[in-house]
């Protein structure tokens, strides 16, 4: 019980301190039920959509914009802004390891770049223009219906080599952390984006199909699923470099 005071009042005095010098307080358990219920609910809404299609229903009183495989959506605005959180936080951090001229400064401010371009192509949708000139071009179908998926893998083979060193070097909960949400991600974007390939029909067909919008959502979720996860293993990584953040503006 007095462990638990003592808790309570350092707690106290730390939302006390944040205020009176102007800080950021974050609280990481919060964000990561914020961003895990405003999944499950746009999943929800999304499941609503693939049951009224399969009764036949042609007006989705506004749950289409919830419908996982539209890209213009609340999904894609919601991962969007995910993946620029995650950019932002690398950059913090970046910032941090230039200061202290960390052997891997370079590595976390690549991060940092390539998800705020991959925030940018969320909404723009600039690998999708990949698709039509390479089936074309190279008479693709099934599984690499959606080709950009081998641009996606040979990307994927040169930034592993690149970051072996850098993810040796990290303490080995964090090691775990950008393993695991790497992997739910990619299971996702690449892995079930092959299958949804393969059972591809077209764009008229594809989206009244409930096998097809079974496993677009599964990829949609997968891939929601692996930014959160990644979110939090960044924000626990910055308050383990216990370094007081404060915004200044002039």
């Amino acid at each position: 019980m007095q462990t638990q005071k003592k808790d309570d009042d350092s707690d106290k005095r730390f939302h006390k301190t944040a205020q009176l010098t102007n800080q950021v307080y974050i609280d990481i358990p919060k964000v990561k039920k914020i961003l895990y219920f405003a999944f499950l609910i746009q999943l929800a809404f999304n499941l609503i959509v693939l049951f009224l299609t399969e009764a036949g229903h042609t007006n989705f009183y506004g749950f289409k914009k919830f419908y996982f495989d539209d890209e213009e959506s609340v999904p894609t605005y919601f991962s969007a802004i995910n993946l620029l959180f995650a950019g932002i936080l690398l950059a913090i951090i970046t910032n941090f390891k230039s200061k202290l001229n960390d052997p891997f400064k370079m590595q976390w401010k690549l991060l940092s770049i390539i998800f705020v371009l991959l925030s940018i192509d969320e909404v723009a949708g600039f690998h999708e223009m990949t698709i039509d000139p390479l089936v074309r071009a190279y008479q693709l179908n099934g599984y690499m219906r959606f080709p950009w998926v081998i641009l996606g893998v040979i990307f994927m083979a040169g930034f592993s080599l690149y970051y072996f060193q850098f993810l040796k070097a990290l303490p080995k909960p964090y090691i775990k952390g950008f393993f695991c949400s790497c992997l739910i991600f990619l299971s996702g974007s690449i892995g079930l984006e092959t299958l949804s390939a393969k059972i591809f029909i077209s764009l008229e067909q594809s989206p009244k199909d409930l096998m097809y919008n079974l496993v677009t959502t599964l990829e949609e979720s997968c891939e929601m699923i692996g930014i959160i996860m990644f979110i939090n293993v960044l924000l626990s990584y910055l308050k383990s470099m216990n370094i007081p953040i404060n915004f200044y503006f002039k």
